[in-house]
């Protein structure tokens, strides 16, 4: 089980997503099984080559030994 800290404490991840935007950008969305889901806990958005920079900056930083 994967734990998040979002805006209102930690939470269990139920779900995680992306869509692509306008004028190339794209967001990562995380989301809890709250009701409340119109706004994810965890939400960015920004030019595609900064999210997938960011991205790959983090998986990097796992797969460190």
């Amino acid at each position: 089980m994967i734990e998040c800290r979002g805006r209102n404490g930690w939470f269990n991840l139920y779900e995680a997503s992306t869509y692509k935007s306008y004028e190339g950008r794209v967001a990562v969305q995380m989301r809890s099984k709250s009701p409340f889901r119109d706004m994810p806990p965890i939400f960015f958005a920004g030019p595609r080559e900064e999210v997938l920079a960011l991205l790959n900056e983090l998986k990097a930083q796992v797969e460190e030994d």
